[in-house]
């Protein structure tokens, strides 16, 4: 069996960076967008000294 060619492990480096760098750009899109997330109805967020919002 013939072990790949300096070529084709070229173009297979290549494509995977650009698989890479298309990935990050979706990851980056994705992470940008704004999710509305609905309220809980407590008034105010709960927070460490106050955890159950009372």
């Amino acid at each position: 069996m013939r072990g790949l060619s300096r070529r084709r492990l070229g173009l297979l480096a290549v494509a995977f960076v650009l698989v890479i760098g298309v990935m990050e750009v979706l990851a980056l899109k994705i992470g940008s967008l704004d999710f509305p997330v609905p309220s809980s109805g407590a008034g105010h967020p709960a927070v460490a000294e106050n955890p159950g919002g009372k």
